[in-house]
C-alpha cells in the first residue's frame, strides 16, 4: 500500500462522484486499487473503495481504465478489526 496522496485517478469526467484525493492498495501497468474520498454533486462527501482494470475497447481497441466490480462505500468499515482478521487468515492459511 502506498503512502503517497494521489488525485490522478482515472475517474469519468462530469460523474455523479468526483474524486477528492486518496491512497492506492495496490498499482500495477492493468489494475489499480484505491481508497478515495468523494463527493456527491449535492455536496455529501464518502470514503469509497474503487478497482480500476485497464481494458481494450472492442470496437476500438483503444486501452481504457474501466470500474471493475468495486465501487462501494467503506466509511463504516472497522479498518483496525479488518486488519486483525486479515492477519488471523494469514496466520491459519500461510
Amino acid at each position: 500500500m502506498s503512502e503517497e496522496f494521489r488525485k490522478d485517478y482515472p475517474t469519468r469526467e462530469g460523474g455523479f462522484l468526483k474524486p477528492l484525493g486518496g491512497f492506492d492498495i495496490y498499482r500495477s501497468p492493468n489494475l489499480i486499487m484505491a481508497i478515495i474520498a468523494v463527493e456527491t454533486q449535492n455536496g455529501a462527501r464518502d470514503i469509497r473503495f474503487y478497482r480500476w482494470q485497464l481494458r481494450k475497447g472492442k470496437q476500438s481497441g483503444e486501452e481504457a481504465w474501466k470500474v471493475d466490480l468495486a465501487r462501494f462505500s467503506v466509511g463504516r468499515f472497522d479498518f483496525k478489526a479488518i486488519a486483525e482478521k486479515v492477519e488471523r487468515l494469514r496466520q491459519l492459511f500461510p
